[in-house]
């Protein structure tokens, strides 16, 4: 190790316990990493089955489940989560801008995302990657960007909430594995293209100098030949204003049961691991795909993540004091205090260091309760606009008549108006017959459920019906 290499790890010293958490279509996969001072160990892994997308309450459900009895089982205090999200979740877009655009990056990307996103911009969390060609005021920029549905990170907090834990970064899978070939090779500077089974497909993910290139999804049961990679990289490498034809390596993370390839094809991507990361025999001798990303995630959540990529909006991301426990500073005052007090203050530090972190861990959940109030006040703040812009007499009407209609034993959790079609989500004794008395309105039309009633609290069922409205 160099002193360059030296000095980057002594600054990420830490005491630390990560938790990566990595949601494929039908599995979730889960690696606990732990970090004392400079030795990093993978502890823990392990995938558990998931619904398909298409069942979602069934899907969070299993999630929540997975993650708690993964927690439960090797009794695990994470000191931060980090959730990693399957390329057939996000939209990877990427725009071409004069070098100007620089100074006020974020604010231009509000205006242009819609353009080059099929969603609208309040329906997505993104985050970008950006690369300048030079050359002054006639240069460009090269930005990738991220994004994913809100939808689908709402529901994956919730699940890992009630799993009793919060995601502290939103990252993906691509990001992850460059996370996790960058601590094992101890830089990701050079242009290096990875290819991993993701699901039934394989995805190809290309980074140089610390950030993420390009990834694309392959469709198929066969990772794609040499030749079709080089052709990618070189088209990613000029899109970004690279040279072209810069040696770029490969690396292969290859399932247990699965594709044997050529001999030269590429390195191995669990064979990186061996003498740098500190991992269970299985992890070598039974290698599963699906775990890399969960294990480069859980990198990233002990801060030796490289690739700075988080969906995660900024008024929920950690602040500095979450993110450095342990910074450098501190190191070098428990070393001079050792040299003089000797291993006695050691101890003690250790000691305090441990009853902060109970202490942090005990107003850890007030601190949730007041963001959620603070999340819950601005959704009533949405709905107060939604209701009173110019829209105020019609929506009074249907306020008034789904009062007036609706059983005393039901109630509404979700009301929703937009374009020209009311949502409810609520409980009821009988929620089959909500759709007959809804019908029977004058105002609606085209009642129907949207998704099977389910049992609820009580013996109530819940519902979530959708109507067309008249007029």
């Amino acid at each position: 190790m160099d002193l360059a290499t030296f000095s980057l790890r002594m600054r990420r010293v830490d005491f630390l316990d990560g938790l990566g958490v990595y949601v494929e279509a039908e599995q979730v996969s889960l690696a606990h990493v732990r970090k004392r001072l400079l030795r990093v160990a993978l502890r823990h892994q392990r995938s558990y089955p998931l619904a398909p997308s298409n069942r979602r309450a069934e899907r969070s459900q299993a999630l929540s489940q997975a993650v708690a009895a993964f927690v439960r089982d090797f009794d695990i205090e994470p000191s931060a989560v980090h959730l990693c999200l399957a390329r057939h979740e996000l939209m990877l877009n990427r725009l071409v801008l004069p070098v100007a655009a620089r100074e006020n990056l974020r604010q231009v990307l509000e205006y242009e995302i819609e353009r080059v996103v099929p969603l609208r911009r309040d329906e997505i969390f993104y985050d970008y990657q950006v690369r300048e060609s030079g050359g002054g005021e006639a240069g460009r920029l090269a930005v990738l960007i991220i994004s994913v549905p809100r939808r689908v990170v709402r529901e994956y907090v919730e699940a890992l909430e009630v799993a009793g834990v919060r995601p502290k970064a939103i990252g993906i899978a691509a990001s992850a594995l460059g996370d996790y070939a960058a601590f094992c090779r101890g830089t990701l500077d050079a242009p290096l293209a990875l290819v991993v089974r993701s699901g039934a497909d394989f995805e190809v993910a290309l980074f140089a100098d610390r950030q993420l290139i390009a990834s694309h999804a392959v469709r198929g049961g066969t990772p794609p030949v040499v030749a079709e990679i080089q052709q990618m990289v070189r088209r990613d490498l000029a899109e970004v204003f690279h040279a072209p034809q810069t040696a770029v390596e490969l690396l292969y993370a290859i399932p247990s049961n699965g594709i044997v390839l050529p001999e030269g094809e590429g390195g191995n991507l669990f064979a990186l691991a061996s003498g740098r990361l500190d991992a269970p025999p299985e992890f070598f001798t039974r290698p599963e795909p699906a775990v890399l990303p969960a294990v480069g995630a859980a990198l990233g959540a002990v801060r030796e993540g490289v690739v700075n990529i988080n969906l995660l909006p900024e008024e929920h991301r950690p602040g500095l004091q979450e993110g450095l426990f342990v910074p450098i500073i501190l190191l070098v005052a428990v070393v001079v205090l050792a040299m003089i007090y000797s291993g006695s203050v050691v101890i003690r530090d250790e000691i305090t260091r441990r009853d902060l972190a109970r202490q942090v861990a005990a107003l850890e959940p007030q601190v949730a309760a007041v963001k959620k109030e603070e999340a819950e006040a601005r959704t009533l703040q949405e709905r107060v606009t939604t209701l009173t812009t110019d829209q105020d007499r019609r929506m009074v009407a249907y306020l008034k008549e789904l009062t007036d209609r609706i059983p005393i034993d039901a109630y509404l959790t979700t009301f929703r108006y937009r374009n020209g079609r009311i949502e409810l989500d609520g409980f009821a004794n009988r929620a089959s017959e909500l759709i007959q008395i809804l019908e029977s309105s004058s105002l609606l039309r085209n009642v129907q459920f949207t998704s099977p009633t389910t049992a609820g609290q009580a013996g109530q069922e819940r519902f979530s019906i959708v109507a067309e409205v008249e007029g």
